[in-house]
């Protein structure tokens, strides 16, 4: 079954949106704006637009001190807010579906298979298993996922096939965090499908993959 994924905020985070730090200067956000705008500038990417509107709100809100100031502290309030009632879930409780021993008896360890043909296998229809015990299903908590991005090369913006920095595949694999909120009145069992399409894990990076699907499990002296 599959139940709400994290809560809608109407805040939103200008300095996400650009892949950059907080504390980060002019100089700074004005090179993520354009690195940004070469990618997603509707001239270039050929969308409604809506990308790039996104973006270059972020650089117009964060580029003005006055406004920028009034940005800052309302993610600070939300930040002390969310210290202070979110229970943060450890990362040690966020594992991948299907261990090297089942994968072995099946056979599906060789490089033929890819990762979902692995897990439609096993019959596992799920990305991600966050382990939570009883009482935490009702709280409201944070989890750290860790997600696959692909990152443009920054040598050679994946033009070139003879690129020694990412060997002519023009991207390269990483592993990013993704903090999701969880208001409470889980369950176990519960399948909760996250859509990633509108989250950028960095400048010149994007998901492997547009959803993600995260099953919560009960908490075991194993788990």
């Amino acid at each position: 079954m599959t139940g709400p994924a994290a809560a809608e905020r109407v805040f939103v985070d200008h300095y996400t949106i650009l892949g950059i730090a907080p504390g980060s200067g002019a100089e700074d956000i004005k090179r993520a704006f354009r690195g940004l705008a070469k990618i997603h500038h509707p001239d270039v990417s050929h969308d409604d637009g809506l990308r790039f509107l996104e973006i270059y709100t972020a650089y117009r809100v964060l580029r003005d001190p006055i406004e920028r100031s009034r940005h800052d502290l309302q993610l600070r309030l939300r930040e002390i807010g969310a210290q202070q009632s979110v229970q943060l879930v450890p990362p040690s409780r966020v594992k991948y579906p299907g261990t090297v021993v089942q994968l072995a008896r099946r056979g599906l360890l060789r490089r033929r298979y890819r990762s979902r043909d692995r897990l439609r296998h096993l019959k596992i229809d799920f990305d991600l298993e966050v382990f939570l015990s009883r009482e935490e299903l009702r709280r409201p908590l944070r989890v750290t996922l860790p997600l696959i991005a692909r990152t443009l090369c920054p040598d050679c913006r994946g033009s070139d096939p003879d690129c020694p920095a990412c060997t002519g595949r023009g991207t390269y694999k990483s592993s990013r965090n993704v903090f999701v909120h969880f208001e409470g009145g889980l369950f176990h069992g519960q399948i909760i499908e996250l859509n990633l399409s509108r989250l950028r894990p960095a400048p010149l990076s994007h998901f492997k993959r547009r959803k993600v699907r995260v099953k919560i499990s009960p908490l075991t002296p194993t788990s």
